[in-house]
């Protein structure tokens, strides 16, 4: 029996979070060859694996953080459509997909209608990391040529920038009001601790997928040099070079984090808590040297 595949999106990105997704998004999104859904993140393979299929009505009724943001997110956008109706500057393209957004149902086949067709076509998700060997098996099976972006970034950084997201800008609060045993909790979160072993991320996205179908990114590297990062993503989507319009975007800051340095007692917290994973990462990729920096970064701690 011939399996049934899916030639769209042509890549999906998977995080972690925190690690530069968003501001890849947007460049992606400016790029005149790509096509970028209006809803940064589907997260069609997390819904499936952690929450399960659900009819309209009931994703409508969920208290789910994601189902509540996707109603959020489809609100706002019909409530935009009515004022264009009003104003004679109804976009029909863009309300059939918002409608198909909000109704359809959330099948792989759904899933690949979002995008377009014609151009470059991505989902940024980043709790795709969180995604299990069982999942990968079923994203091969019907999308066999998809393009995989891995970005990494320190993970003693990269999660005292998540704490502070859910912990302070989601709840209205500065660090110094938070406490350390919410702190402590967020960081012990299992889905991003193991997100966070990214030897693992990697070999197994390649096992399912293949070195080739595969790039690994460094949120240091996008730091550094924006623009070489962004050339590097383009030669990997086989998309052309960014213009020099577009290079004075590609240097700004997407999205700024929460103010706040981190306390050395959340910093050593973190380095005990993940320099296996970094020590095991720079043996893993032992030509790049970032791993390296990480673990010398943090030599003061041990």
């Amino acid at each position: 029996m011939t399996r049934k595949t899916l030639s769209k999106p042509d890549f999906i990105a998977i995080g972690p979070p925190k690690t530069g997704t968003t501001w890849i998004y947007r460049n992606l999104d400016f790029h005149p060859e790509v096509w970028m859904p209006p809803d940064k993140e589907i997260r069609h393979f997390w819904e499936r694996t952690f929450i399960g299929q659900m009819s309209y009505r009931k994703r409508r009724s969920s208290t789910h953080w994601h189902h509540a943001a996707r109603q959020i997110f489809c609100q706002k956008r019909l409530r935009e459509h009515r004022q264009n109706l009003l104003s004679f500057k109804l976009d029909v393209k863009t309300l059939w997909w918002d409608i198909k957004y909000a109704y359809g149902t959330h099948t792989d086949k759904w899933y690949s209608s979002l995008f377009d067709k014609g151009l470059v076509s991505g989902d940024i998700s980043a709790k795709y990391c969180e995604l299990p060997d069982d999942e990968l098996v079923k994203i091969n099976d019907h999308f066999p040529k998809l393009k995989i972006l891995i970005t990494l970034r320190d993970p003693v950084e990269r999660e005292w920038s998540r704490a502070k997201m859910n912990l302070c800008k989601r709840t209205g609060r500065e660090v110094e009001e938070v406490s350390e045993s919410e702190f402590i909790n967020e960081f012990n979160d299992p889905p991003q601790r193991q997100s966070n072993d990214y030897v693992s991320l990697i070999s197994r996205w390649t096992r399912h997928f293949g070195e080739n179908q595969i790039l690994v990114l460094f949120y240091d590297d996008l730091l550094q040099n924006p623009i070489d990062y962004f050339k590097e993503l383009c030669k990997f989507l086989q998309i052309s070079a960014p213009e020099r319009a577009h290079e004075k975007q590609l240097n700004e800051v997407v999205f700024k984090g929460v103010k706040g340095n981190m306390p050395t007692k959340y910093e050593k917290y973190l380095f005990d808590l993940h320099k296996g994973n970094i020590s095991e990462l720079a043996k893993y990729i032992s030509d790049n040297e970032y791993p390296k920096k990480w673990l010398e970064k943090y030599k003061n701690l041990i």
